[in-house]
C-alpha cells in the first residue's frame, strides 16, 4: 500500500513538473512588433525604453497579467502622456496573434 501511494504521489509530481512549463511559458509567437508599431503610428519615438515595454507586454499565460502591468509601467516611465495609447499599446503586445 506504501509503494502505491509513493508511486502515485511520484507519477503526479512528474506530471506536475512536465505540465509547469507549458502553463507558464511564453508561446513562440509572442512579439513586441504590433505595440512598437501602435506607438510608432501614434507618434512616439520607439527607443529602447519603450522597445522594453513592448517586449514586457508580450507575455501570455499565466504571467500575462504581470507582463502588461509591467509594460504599463515601462511606458509611464517612458514619458507617454495618454493612458488610452498605454493600455492599447499594451494590449497589442500581449494579443493572440
Amino acid at each position: 500500500m506504501i509503494k502505491v501511494r509513493r508511486t502515485v504521489g511520484i507519477l503526479a509530481a512528474t506530471v506536475m513538473a512536465g505540465a509547469l512549463p507549458v502553463l507558464v511559458a511564453s508561446p513562440a509567437h509572442a512579439t513586441y512588433g504590433d505595440c512598437a508599431n501602435y506607438m510608432r503610428n501614434m507618434g512616439y519615438k520607439v527607443g529602447p525604453n519603450v522597445i522594453s515595454a513592448c517586449e514586457r507586454g508580450a507575455t501570455r499565460g499565466l504571467n500575462a497579467v504581470i507582463g502588461r502591468s509591467a509594460c504599463q509601467g515601462l511606458l509611464v516611465q517612458a514619458g507617454v502622456p495618454n493612458a488610452n495609447h498605454i493600455q492599447e499599446a499594451c494590449y497589442q503586445a500581449s494579443r493572440r496573434a
